[in-house]
């Protein structure tokens, strides 16, 4: 049982072989957790972190979950068969969540139909396996297509667990997402100093619907921006919450962990 006064980072990838090595995983989980982090959802982006995911949530049981999912950027070299193997992953106990998925129109929109082929796919497992449904969202900066896209399927769907991973968009998306009934993950990015619209967005987001995360090895807070991301950088994001919302970081911890524990039923 996650305690409330401990961090809980709702999305991060232990599993990324790109820039973690397998020696680094087992120090980096014990510095988290000398610095107040008691748990962590692994989130996947391809089929073999999915599976890594899945591995490292047996290995480090109760402290690290895994999410499991094909993300959106990888949908076009991935044969759609391997939601067979998904399917069958999901039925793991230590899987909470369903993502990264979701609809990514940052670097191309060719291969948009087939992206939001595999989001309904991945809508299908979460429901099925009743797990967290955990979406990426990208699109060119004040372009919101692949958010409005998003959002007309949630429409459509109406699923009761859905977080919206690395928020980055504005207040006025933020409450759209809100209305569903979605939560909103917050991570380094909102420590940015030209991250002036996203922090005001923030400001607008009831506590109670806050999660945070790090996505490392990505999107490293300030004032460590271009280096690595560890899950022990998670603090600098608390405390810049804490700033915007004009509140302590204990209580956010205390709040965005019972939010992980309520969303997550861990």
């Amino acid at each position: 049982m996650l305690k409330d006064n401990k961090i809980f980072d709702a999305h991060i990838h232990f599993n990324d072989d790109y820039k973690y090595t397998e020696e680094m995983i087992d120090p980096m989980i014990k510095e988290a957790i000398e610095n107040n982090i008691e748990g962590f959802l692994c989130a996947s982006f391809n089929i073999d972190s999915s599976i890594k995911a899945v591995e490292l949530s047996k290995k480090y049981k109760g402290i690290v979950f895994a999410g499991i999912a094909i993300h959106p950027n990888d949908v076009s070299k991935t044969n759609i068969s391997v939601l067979e193997t998904l399917d069958k992953l999901a039925s793991n106990e230590e899987v909470i969540a369903i993502g990264e998925t979701g609809l990514d129109y940052f670097y191309t929109k060719e291969d948009a139909d087939l992206q939001r082929l595999f989001f309904r796919k991945h809508i299908e497992l979460a429901k099925k396996h009743n797990k967290v449904l955990q979406i990426h969202i990208r699109d060119h900066v004040e372009v919101f297509e692949a958010y409005d896209d998003v959002i007309e399927i949630l429409k459509e769907v109406k699923l009761k667990k859905v977080i919206i991973h690395c928020f980055s968009a504005n207040a006025d998306y933020a409450q759209k997402f809100i209305d569903l009934g979605c939560y909103i993950n917050i991570g380094g990015a909102v420590t940015f100093k030209n991250a002036k619209v996203l922090q005001e967005a923030v400001q607008t987001i009831p506590m109670e619907r806050i999660l945070v995360e790090t996505d490392a090895p990505y999107l490293t807070p300030h004032p460590y921006r271009g280096k690595l991301n560890e899950a022990k950088y998670i603090n600098l994001t608390v405390n810049k919450i804490a700033e915007l919302k004009k509140t302590t970081s204990n209580e956010v911890i205390k709040i965005t962990t019972r939010n992980a524990k309520y969303i997550f039923n861990i």
